[in-house]
């Protein structure tokens, strides 16, 4: 074979190992709005998962994920978690040879629960590491970094996580000391 058409064959490779793992990162966004934690847990089945806030591969598997998200997530009847998962600047690298790929994905989660505004509650950067499993790529780990919020007491249950208020620092400002 022509190391021309190898090149070509990597790149058609990398492609399509691109998009598998693109399409998992959106089915990923309407299963958590659905609030179908279930499904979320499925493509989670073998990773680790934590949060900046809780730190990394806190929780390992199917069973601890969809606890996790059960556990700490609001959902509205006929409504899933009223929420809308809006994702971009995904980007994807990986190594084909040793079967693994990164991805970090920019997001931002809009909400309206019922009788409630609609307003952005949240906004951050999902890091993702990836595995191939035979054919097929899979999560290994998912770590999600929080970087902009609004309350989340509509969106997460209030005793189950760790984020108050509004996520502005209402501390008072700093004082430079005087001069003599």
């Amino acid at each position: 074979m022509d190391t021309n058409d190898m090149v070509g064959d990597d790149r058609v490779e990398r492609l399509i190992a691109q998009h598998e793992i693109e399409r998992q990162i959106y089915q990923m966004g309407y299963y958590l709005e659905d609030g179908n934690f279930e499904a979320v847990a499925e493509l989670l089945a073998n990773a680790t998962f934590g949060a900046d806030i809780i730190g990394r591969a806190v929780f390992r598997g199917r069973e601890e994920i969809r606890q996790q998200y059960e556990r700490t997530n609001v959902t509205y009847d006929d409504r899933g978690r009223a929420t809308k998962e809006i994702y971009s600047n995904i980007l994807v690298d990986i190594d084909l040879e040793a079967g693994r790929a990164n991805s970090v994905t920019s997001y931002t989660v809009a909400q309206q629960p019922p009788g409630d505004s609609f307003e952005l509650i949240v906004a951050g950067r999902y890091e993702d590491e990836w595995q191939r499993v035979d054919t097929a790529w899979r999560w290994a780990d998912r770590y999600i970094r929080v970087q902009y919020r609004n309350n989340l007491d509509r969106h997460m249950h209030a005793d189950q996580h760790p984020w108050t208020g509004d996520g502005r620092d209402t501390s008072p400002p700093a004082t430079t000391p005087s001069s003599p």
